[in-house]
């Protein structure tokens, strides 16, 4: 067992209630000095409470927290980041209109004044940021504003931003979350210097292949309780399912091929913003994957296909009849229902309740002269869909936000279901979303295609494309690089084809 001197933090017994839930019962967690320590759960287990107490922007009802052996109490943030401890959340915090020394060392611009605090030194701030940046061998432009930068790039100053404040430990909160696979192998080398350097993280996830890759020893919380800490050579794929979910996991999703040699939708040298010279069939019954790095115009594909953009050249055909799509509307008329990549902000109304969000399409099938709902009828609906997707919500008119991550998932799943589309494209359909929810929803591809149902499914995580596609188009720089089979796909062949490589591999 670890003594107090290994141990750089530990949790003892920490609960922690909001307005009658509770989060966390008696939780306890320790983090080894150097170690990446990786905290996992389902959606609502309680890892982003109990970083919130650890970060100091929430306290605990009960239970202790020691920092070096010292028995600590964090009024704010703030007051966590002087002790030494900092959280690089999921949604990054920064200012977007400074550039990136500014935004590195925001909140510490003291150091550089001079003349009484009215004139930053420029050059000794301007040498500060080129030794943050040599600290993990890092190259960037530091007079550019934070807005012109990729995500893994403002993740990057984020970390840049707790060295300069001389952490000891850093949380991160699902810090790949936004980014691709690439970005991510690049995140994981900026862990390991980190932990060269003695510096101890801790890596909050619901991604179990993620954690058994990067983490020293792995904690479970599950229903705001801790199930286990175990160490990375004790640690399984199954082990570490059945401590989050309670259940044992199933075998992978094994793909059958309901693709059949009907062209359900034809697209013909289509251009349109972000996109160019596209074209591609999809079968009845077929997953067409789409694989692509940020930016590759996968996303802007599918709201032209969707109507939410307009193409600019090239034609869609439905069943062999070339058809226009100017919005949303026509392509629902048309038989394309779309689940979009960011949920809260392109898919829920986030205030409104959970029956409201998940019949909004469907109004006219359940009213009297498109005028007053059926609410009988209505209800009768949502709890068939409730069971279908096995979706976990106590009162139907309950605002969706306080639904999981993968709850609110498979609320937007169940809007485009209701009016039985024909095609069904789904934009990152697992992200942001735990491991539980994610098998279920894979299962529920299966049975969609099995009825005939043709799916475009984009996915920047690499297992998901290739197991549950049937093909794979490869997007880069807004063109279409090659079209793979299933048995042809392999992880190298993707990366090569998405990063603009893929000649070098025929």
């Amino acid at each position: 067992m670890s003594s107090v001197t290994e141990n750089i933090l530990e949790a003892r017994n920490i609960s922690k209630s909001f307005g009658g839930v509770k989060a966390l019962t008696d939780v306890s967690l320790s983090v080894r000095k150097g170690e990446v320590h990786a905290v996992i759960g389902e959606n609502g287990a309680g890892k982003t409470t109990l970083m919130n107490i650890v970060g100091g922007i929430i306290k605990q009802d009960k239970g202790v927290l020691l920092f070096k052996g010292q028995n600590v109490v964090f009024n704010s943030p703030g007051e966590a980041f002087k002790e030494g401890i900092s959280t690089i959340h999921q949604e990054l915090t920064m200012l977007p209109h400074l550039n990136v020394m500014e935004n590195i060392f925001m909140g510490q611009m003291q150091k550089f004044n001079i003349s009484r605090g009215l004139i930053i030194n420029h050059h000794r701030l301007v040498k500060s940021a080129e030794e943050a940046l040599k600290l993990l061998d890092m190259s960037m432009d530091l007079t550019k504003e934070v807005r012109e930068l990729s995500i893994s790039e403002q993740q990057q100053i984020e970390i840049l931003k707790a060295l300069s404040g001389e952490a000891q430990l850093i949380i991160m909160d699902e810090p790949n979350s936004s980014l691709t696979d690439i970005e991510t192998r690049h995140l994981f080398k900026i862990i390991g210097k980190l932990k060269n350097r003695g510096i101890s993280i801790i890596y909050v996830s619901h991604k179990i292949d993620e954690v058994i890759r990067i983490a020293d020893r792995i904690t479970v919380l599950r229903d705001g309780r801790n199930t286990g800490t175990i160490e990375k050579n004790e640690a399984t794929t199954s082990k570490l399912f059945n401590l989050m979910a309670g259940r044992d996991l199933k075998e992978n999703f094994l793909k059958t091929n309901n693709s059949g040699q009907e062209v359900l939708l034809s697209l013909k040298s289509a251009s349109g913003k972000g996109f160019s010279e596209i074209s591609f069939n999809l079968f009845r019954g077929e997953v067409l994957g789409f694989y692509g790095l940020v930016g590759s115009g996968r996303s802007e594909l599918a709201c032209a296909l969707y109507g939410q953009e307009m193409l600019t050249t090239g034609t869609i055909e439905i069943d062999n009849k070339p058809v226009k799509i100017n919005s949303p509307a026509e392509a629902l008329k048309k038989g394309i229902a779309m689940v979009p990549e960011d949920r809260k902000e392109q898919g829920l109304f986030m205030e409104q309740s959970v029956l409201f969000n998940m019949t909004i399409s469907h109004l006219r099938n359940i009213s009297h002269y498109n005028f007053f709902i059926r609410s009988s009828l209505e209800k009768k609906i949502i709890n068939e869909y409730l069971e279908l997707l096995h979706i976990k919500v106590d009162k139907i008119d309950r605002p969706i936000s306080n639904l999981s991550g993968g709850n609110q998932q498979k609320v937007i799943l169940a809007r485009n279901l209701m009016v039985c589309p024909r095609i069904l494209i789904l934009d990152e359909p697992t992200h942001g979303i735990d491991v539980g929810a994610k098998e279920e929803i894979h299962a529920l591809i299966g049975q969609l295609t099995s009825r005939g149902i043709g799916i475009i499914m984009i996915s920047s995580e690499m297992p998901e494309i290739l197991s549950v596609s049937d093909r794979i188009a490869v997007m880069h720089e807004g063109k279409q690089v090659g079209i793979l089979s299933r048995e042809d796909a392999t992880e190298e062949k993707l990366i090569a084809y998405a990063t603009g490589y893929g000649h070098d591999i025929l």
